[in-house]
């Protein structure tokens, strides 16, 4: 009978609170800080070409191996990233890359909502990875 009484004060002090929830996707939410979406290429400020030097640590360090590099010699036999892939069907999310990445070329965007219909719309090169996706924690 005690524990009749205790739920009854539970359900009847909740129907006057606020709910927890979000009608989605007509209510937007604040993204949490620190929150991991998909992987983000930087951008060199003055020269707007890609940070990455395609050295490969993240790939080594992933544990799904979801990241593919490609890289080429270039002008005055400087290496050049040709080609940075991530597979978005085996990434995890664990944010490695972006913790060993020596020149700190990669970040965790807070972009989340990954919904596709297609297996190859989840491979995502490097002209995909450079684009804003929402880096900052505002709405989405």
């Amino acid at each position: 009978m005690l524990r009749f009484i205790k739920n009854f004060f539970i359900i009847f002090g909740n129907l006057f609170r606020k709910p927890r929830t979000v009608v989605y996707p007509k209510e937007r939410i604040i993204i949490p800080e620190g929150s991991r979406g998909v992987v983000h290429l930087k951008l060199d400020p003055d020269s707007l070409d890609i940070i990455c030097n395609g050295c490969g640590r993240c790939s080594e360090i992933c544990p799904v191996d979801c990241i593919e590099i490609n890289k080429v010699a270039g002008e005055n036999n400087r290496i050049v990233l040709e080609e940075f892939i991530i597979d978005l069907n085996k990434c995890i999310f664990c944010g490695n890359c972006v913790d060993f990445c020596e020149i700190k070329a990669i970040e965790m965007s807070y972009r989340y909502q990954l919904a596709e219909d297609r297996r190859k719309n989840l491979r995502l090169s490097k002209s995909e990875l450079i684009k804003p996706s929402g880096v900052t924690g505002d709405f989405w």
